[in-house]
């Protein structure tokens, strides 16, 4: 995807988001879950688990499918995202890992990936935390900002 084609789509999803006709904490929370969604380590997509989430907190769905679709500004870093995650998780659950796989068992190799998984689990939360709740109140002030422009829009056109 070329830049110009990136910049015009998150152009296209801030005109969307400027445009929603919800309240302001509704469109951040539902940015911020979208955003949390797309740091865990969950495929094929976060989008689902936002769209569910959002949709379960009666948070705008909308929002929420545009903060997990926004992980596309920072797929470049992605692997170095799950190793910070994995490292992270590593240093709050024990990880055990076979050096070899030659002679391992399959219970094992399948036991010391869930451990693997778990602590890239863990290590994503810890990371998406501070950065939803950043995007929480980027995105919040910014929803207001549209709010008071609609409003005087319309207040305009009324006089």
């Amino acid at each position: 995807m070329s830049t110009i084609a990136l910049k015009q789509r998150t152009r296209e999803m801030w005109h969307k988001l400027s445009h929603l006709d919800a309240r302001p904490d509704q469109i951040a929370t539902g940015f911020s879950i979208g955003i949390c969604a797309s740091f865990l380590p969950l495929n094929p997509s976060p989008i689902i688990l936002a769209t569910t989430v959002a949709w379960l907190l009666k948070r705008n769905v909308i929002a929420a499918v545009a903060g997990a679709t926004a992980a596309i500004l920072y797929i470049p870093l992605l692997p170095l995202i799950w190793l910070a995650e994995y490292r992270l998780g590593r240093l709050l659950l024990p990880v055990q890992y076979p050096q070899t796989l030659n002679h391992a068992r399959l219970g094992d190799v399948l036991q010391k990936g869930w451990d693997a998984y778990a602590a890239m689990f863990v290590g994503s939360i810890i990371i998406a935390t501070p950065i939803t709740l950043l995007t929480y109140f980027i995105v919040k002030q910014l929803a207001e900002k549209w709010a008071r422009q609609k409003m005087s829009r319309n207040i305009q056109t009324e006089c």
